[in-house]
């Protein structure tokens, strides 16, 4: 017999319908006892089996929950999927504000060290004009209070001093001076390397500067940080240290960095011409240079031992 209430169901109708011909055939003969039990026995187990099935009603119902859950749980899982989303950009944003944050810091610690290194220079720069000016008094007393002697190149530029009251000043040239030494210009002869260097803003020219002396491994300098790094109108490198002992290590330990900026590369050290006025030139014998010049460094070694006077 089978086991699907509508095939047993099937089945049962057909039986039933079988049995009912053989009664009508019959007429006033009794019905068969096995006959009637069968019939009965099936209709039970038909009946028991409509009885156990699940009610259509709650099964429907059943299965719109689930749809009501599965929509539920696919909104959540997209809610949550966009909150990561943007959990994920908010990082994003949070880490590049973190890495611009740093670099405002750094950047604030090499001005702070720029300016702390200018303002060693100015102190040293004061401290320098008032030894000159104590040196310059010194030496007008002196000649002032010496007596009448052989007149010598010193003496003349001392008689032509000016008075202790006027006030000494730092003019244009000397300000000039102090810039010079805290700069370093770099020579550049390969067409390449300008135009290289050229494409390259300030910051960018600043950073390859600051790689080039860090990659030198020179225990010397390869901490050193450069204040600015401009290309002229020629071509060459204009580099300016926050200080003069900075500039120095770099001019004399430029072998090991220079050739990391670029081909045909060079330092240039600059000269200066020493102006002396107030002495007239017709006291001058030019064919007795030799002469002039021992006397010239004689008179001026109390105040500057190591001078030498090339030509």
């Amino acid at each position: 017999m089978a086991n699907d209430p509508r095939e047993h169901a099937a089945y049962l109708s057909d039986y039933l319908r079988k049995a009912l011909v053989c009664i009508d055939s019959a007429g006033d003969q009794p019905v068969p006892k096995p006959l009637v039990k069968t019939m009965i026995a099936a209709m039970s187990v038909l009946i028991s089996k409509f009885q156990n099935t699940p009610d259509l009603t709650a099964v429907v119902q059943a299965i719109t929950t689930i749809q009501s859950d599965l929509k539920t749980t696919a909104e959540t899982v997209q809610s949550t999927a966009i909150q990561v989303q943007q959990n994920t950009t908010t990082q994003q944003h949070m880490a590049t504000l973190s890495q611009e944050t740093n670099q405002a810091v750094k950047e604030a610690a090499e001005i702070r060290r720029t300016t702390t290194g200018l303002l060693q220079e100015t102190n040293d720069i004061a401290k320098a004009i008032n030894d000159t000016t104590k040196t310059t008094n010194d030496m007008v007393k002196v000649v002032q209070y010496a007596p009448p002697s052989k007149a010598s190149y010193a003496s003349v530029l001392s008689s032509n001093a000016a008075p202790l009251s006027r006030p000494i000043t730092i003019s244009t040239q000397t300000s000039s001076f102090i810039q010079a030494q805290r700069e370093i210009i770099v020579k550049i002869t390969d067409t390449s390397t300008i135009e290289s260097l050229r494409a390259k803003n300030p910051r960018n020219l600043q950073n390859h500067v600051d790689r080039a002396i860090e990659q030198s491994r020179n225990k010397h300098i390869e901490r050193i940080r450069v204040a600015s790094a401009n290309q002229l109108k020629s071509g060459d490198l204009s580099i300016k240290t926050s200080n003069r002992n900075d500039a120095e290590a770099l001019k004399q330990f430029a072998n090991d960095w220079i050739n990391r900026i670029g081909r045909g590369t060079s330092i240039r050290l600059p000269t200066y011409g020493i102006l002396a006025h107030g002495i007239r030139t017709s006291s001058m014998d030019t064919e007795k240079f030799d002469e002039i010049k021992a006397e010239l460094l004689h008179d001026n070694r109390p105040f500057i031992p190591n001078a030498d006077i090339k030509y």
